[in-house]
């Protein structure tokens, strides 16, 4: 606030305060003036707290939190940041953090990261040590393939703050805090024998706390000099692709996150459709994640594809990249070559070299909360199911809602912490089934069952670590594990690629070709539903380890006899007053209806609904023509009839 005053003289005899005593009585108006506003604000607060009112916030405890301001009107408000574009925001893991709407005080404690990169991080930048003044806790960046870094980058310096800046730099438009800000440990290696560093900390240092790895490079299509990739090296399942996988799939608790590329708006003489297949290097192995960016607006709002994001699918037709982070116009922590000593440049930028950290960033955070839930790591599948299942669908790529569903610029859409974060809560509190790591062995079929009990969506997603293929097999998936879903007689398919041709939009069927598949039903209220897992062929080491993640608005039986428990009969009754239609299910798919009908308190029949000479697990009985009051339901089965009162209202 910027108070004005002036002096006014009228005559020549002039009483004018020495400045002196004017600044002196300034500031002692000020004061007072200060002190009197306070009072009367803590008195107001206070009075508001007293009386409960229901517009004050509280804390994870319950306690009343004190508002900043009261309004003139009497309206209590709180400050926040005012911070613009942030990685932290668009992907949700401010709610996570310290403050957050969740309560979850997640940071990334106690996870170790890798970064691999063009060089090391300059670990002296003061968004890593806080500054000269700072006295709180510093990630330790360890220079981990050299006894003394021989080449601080710029680049990995930026990816490093993506996950651990303090976010000194603060601006109304950038926000430069890092996603995981109080990681265990990071290690910083050069992009030289990268492949066989992982395998050295996962195997010869045996750290089971290392379980996250990001890579924000690899072949572009086009070089510097102007030379187009060979056409047998885009897309392809190439050397790196197999050993990477090979390496996941003996140490699943891992996951190689890579940076998609950013060639979205390069185009190449056998490209079949412009704008697509324009993945490269390890970006194309079943068991990595691979990270597309996208754009939004400078008011976090309305989410697009970046254009310069690089796009799948790759050469069998697999749904890659898998996952989105913003990687448009971020502002990071830079180290700049022509001011070698200088400890707080920045820099604004856009790549998915900025998106792939943020993807890292945010699964540290949700294996730190399922290790404090669990005292373990899920497994990388798990979280590869997780992301996905939970991201939110980016269907603007032109215009908005242009293309819906899974695409092979996006994947399965924006990542969300705070809805993978609530899943994770609700697996451990209230729905036991909603995660569930699994081994399908040789031949066999899991099953699980679900009771809608309110409008929404069912959503059911499985992801698997595989074996790896021969290098640029034509199919590289080898062992094809099936996600169906069936309500009767209708059979639900996951997400796949077609694999006539090229195309940017993913359609319903059998998928033969991803180690994740995904199924969306959008309402299913009132429904009886059977989620099962098979598979084709013989699995390779005759079994397959696999990860279920289900959401939806009722309740998962993981068994046949969890149902039984609850309903010896074995029978379902469901009641949609908004259409008036009674469903009858036969929860053990051995003893089939044959007919359904109603009655009246006299005993008259009012509604049937017969199967003739066939059967089925369940029928439907349209009561719109009848009157509310009570009925008597009849179902009869091949062995045994069963009756029940039922209330139409």
């Amino acid at each position: 606030m910027l108070l004005t005053f002036g002096a006014c003289v009228s005559s020549s005899k002039s009483t004018t305060t020495p400045p002196e005593q004017q600044k002196a009585l300034q500031k002692k108006t000020l004061k007072e003036r200060v002190l009197h506003q306070a009072a009367t604000q803590n008195r107001i607060i206070d009075s508001l707290i007293k009386a409960k009112d229901p517009r004050l916030k509280k804390d994870k405890n319950g306690a009343y939190i004190r508002p900043n301001r009261i309004l003139s009107n009497g309206t209590p408000v709180y400050f926040s940041t005012n911070h613009g574009r942030s990685i932290r925001k668009a992907i949700k893991a401010d709610a996570l953090g310290n403050e957050g709407t969740t309560g979850l005080n997640l940071d990334g404690s106690g996870i170790h990261v890798g970064v691999w990169d063009a060089g090391h991080v300059f670990a002296a930048h003061e968004e890593f040590t806080g500054g000269p003044d700072f006295f709180g806790y510093q990630v330790p960046i360890e220079i981990a393939d050299a006894e003394t870094p021989d080449l601080w980058d710029g680049h990995p310096t930026a990816v490093a703050s993506i996950i651990i800046a303090k976010g000194l730099f603060h601006r109304d438009d950038y926000d430069v805090t890092g996603v995981a800000p109080n990681l265990e440990r990071l290690y910083s290696y050069d992009w030289d024998d990268d492949v066989l560093e992982i395998l050295d900390q996962l195997q010869t240092n045996n750290n089971t706390d290392f379980i996250l790895s990001n890579h924000s490079y690899g072949y572009p299509l086009i070089d510097r000099d102007g030379n187009i990739l060979e056409d047998q090296y885009i897309g392809d399942y190439s050397e790196w692709s197999a050993v990477l996988d090979n390496i996941i799939y003996v140490y699943p608790k891992y996951l190689h996150i890579a940076a998609a590329g950013n060639d979205g708006n390069n185009s190449y003489p056998a490209q079949e459709v412009v704008g697509l297949d324009q993945l490269t290097g390890s970006t194309t192995a079943k068991n990595v994640l691979t990270v597309a960016s996208f754009s939004m607006d400078d008011d976090g709002t309305r989410f697009r594809a970046s254009g310069f994001s690089s796009a799948g699918p790759t050469n069998d037709f697999r749904i890659k990249p898998e996952i989105s982070v913003l990687g448009s116009q971020v502002a990071a922590p830079y180290w700049f070559v022509s001011t070698p000593d200088e400890m707080d440049g920045y820099l604004v930028g856009s790549g998915t070299s900025f998106a792939a950290p943020g993807a890292a960033g945010g699964i540290a955070l949700l294996q730190q909360l399922y290790q404090e839930q669990t005292n373990s790591y899920m497994t990388g599948a798990t979280v590869k199911a997780l992301i996905c299942h939970t991201a939110d669908d980016i269907d603007y790529w032109y215009a908005p809602g242009d293309i819906p569903g899974p695409d092979v610029k996006t994947g399965y859409g924006a990542l969300n912490l705070e809805q993978a974060a609530a899943l994770m809560q609700q697996d451990a509190d209230t729905e036991p089934n909603a995660l569930t790591e699994f081994t399908l062995s040789d031949g066999k079929v899991k099953r699980l069952f679900f009771i809608g009990n309110d409008e929404g969506a069912l959503q059911a997603t499985l992801a698997w670590f595989d074996p790896n293929a021969d290098v640029d097999a034509a199919i590289a998936l080898v062992n094809d594990l099936d996600l169906r879903i069936y309500e009767g007689t209708e059979t639900f398919f996951p997400w796949k690629l077609p694999t006539a041709v090229q195309q940017v939009t993913a359609i319903k069927g059998d998928n033969d070709r991803d180690n994740l598949e995904k199924i969306s039903i959008p309402n299913v209220s009132n429904g009886f539903y059977e989620i099962v897992i098979s598979h084709k062929g013989r699995l390779v080491g005759g079994q397959q380890n696999a990860s279920l993640v289900l959401s939806g608005p009722g309740t998962f039986f993981a068994s046949k006899a969890e149902l039984e428990k609850l309903n010896p009969e074995g029978v379902l009754v469901m009641y949609d007053d908004s259409v008036k239609i009674i469903t009858v299910v036969m929860l053990l798919s051995d003893n089939l209806i044959q007919s359904v009908a109603l009655y009246d308190l006299m005993g008259r029949e009012v509604a049937r609904q017969s199967k003739g000479n066939s059967s089925s697990t369940n029928t439907r009985i349209d009561t719109a023509h009848l009157a509310t009051g009570v009925y008597v339901l009849g179902i009869k089965t091949a062995t045994k009839s069963i009756f029940r009162s039922f209330l139409l209202n």
